[in-house]
């Protein structure tokens, strides 16, 4: 008897076919990300993963993860720009159910209330379609802070909330900026005030689940190193999870998002899926050639990240880059339409050698930028074999 319970466990589990996480076997392959992984949890790496399948009209999601913690945090950095947009896209929708005529090429006029006397700024008129043009281009800081102020911080946290993403969202502006400490007034073309009034604000704070708020040994401020780490608790945060799934109500909104929590048009998914693809010198970053800090590959890590020039064009990255205090992020859906290979990729990784905040001495260009290029080529040459 014993002897048939045995022979029954042996063919149960050689039935069984457990699939290899490619994000593990990827970076086995590659010597360098090989190497990196040997310091996986000082440099905090964690990747999620979905390989997306469409076979005769279905469609297939498997998703993997290395080193998940949704309660570690991270500085997600520009990676919030994305749900900015999207908030952005939402506010104007939701003005228009409400009567205005705003679109998002509609000129608005941009004002701004400053005390700086060396400041010099002029009334603006420009559209919401060149701010976010130029937040997908080169990760504009400036462009993003206006749209802060169009759609406001509680609005946006509270609707990130409403809509399932609890662990994102938005108490401060994106620095550097020359405008940081302003707020900007912006008007419709018929003159009515439709930005909001951020002096209402309400701080989110991270809870006591969250681990790792306090980064590095010492932190840089105003011009000497203090013996103190820098305390995240009130700075922005996102989430791998939060991230991955808002890629995911991107693309696949039929699937991830059938309640249409924010409020987007299929004209709205085109426009979004249209700017996060652009290369830098695409459209209307062509203004951008010749300028030697937004290279072609500005706003891509993935694939494209350790490269100046772009030499293949057939795979397309949609997604948002961020890169702040030693964190270097990017979320994105990658995909080839000649080759049917298509996943969605979100990775961080921290790297802060001398373990100073805010002194600007980071391995980005050694390790942080190249980790996410090779992760992510890695994993697109395994689903190409």
């Amino acid at each position: 008897m014993k002897k048939v319970i045995c022979f029954l466990i042996i063919v149960i589990i050689s039935g069984c076919s457990i699939e290899t996480n490619p994000i593990k076997s990827s970076i086995y392959k590659d010597k360098f990300l090989k190497e990196v992984s040997k310091n996986k949890k000082e440099y905090e790496i964690q990747v999620l993963l979905t390989k997306i399948d469409q076979k005769n009209g279905e469609l297939k999601f498997k998703t993997f993860s290395y080193q998940l913690d949704e309660d570690r945090y991270f500085y997600p950095a520009s990676t919030n720009k994305l749900p900015i947009v999207i908030l952005t896209l939402k506010k104007i929708n939701d003005l228009r159910s409400q009567g205005s005529n705003i679109t998002l090429k509609s000129k608005i006029s941009l004002n701004i209330n400053h005390k700086d006397p060396l400041l010099n700024v002029r009334d603006s008129i420009t559209s919401f379609q060149n701010i976010i043009a130029d937040v997908f281009l080169i990760s504009d800081n400036s462009a993003s802070n206006i749209l802060i102020d169009f759609i406001g911080y509680n609005y946006f946290n509270i609707e990130m909330k409403n809509a399932g993403f609890d662990k994102t969202y938005v108490n401060h502006k994106f620095n550097p900026d020359p405008y940081f400490y302003n707020n900007w007034q912006i008007l419709d073309i018929d003159n009515n005030i439709i930005s909001s009034n951020n002096d209402m604000q309400t701080i989110v704070r991270s809870n006591d689940k969250t681990k790792g708020l306090k980064k590095g040994e010492k932190r840089f401020h105003d011009g000497e190193i203090l013996k103190e780490s820098f305390n995240f608790t009130e700075k922005n945060r996102s989430s791998l999870t939060d991230m991955h799934n808002l890629i995911k109500s991107i693309f696949y909104p039929e699937v991830y998002d059938r309640d249409n929590n924010f409020n987007l048009t299929v004209e709205d998914y085109d426009f979004l899926r249209y700017w996060m693809s652009r290369f830098t010198h695409e459209d209307l970053g062509e203004k951008f050639i010749g300028n030697e800090n937004f290279f072609e590959t500005y706003n891509k890590f993935f694939i494209y990240g350790d490269e100046k020039i772009i030499l293949n064009t057939d795979t397309r990255v949609y997604n948002k880059i961020g890169q702040a205090y030693g964190n270097s992020v990017d979320n994105a859906l990658i995909k080839n339409y000649q080759d049917n290979i298509e996943f969605i990729l979100t990775a961080t990784i921290y790297t802060n050698k001398n373990k100073v905040i805010n002194d600007n001495i980071y391995e980005y260009e050694e390790i942080g930028i190249p980790f996410l290029a090779r992760l992510s080529r890695s994993i697109y040459n395994q689903f190409s074999d």
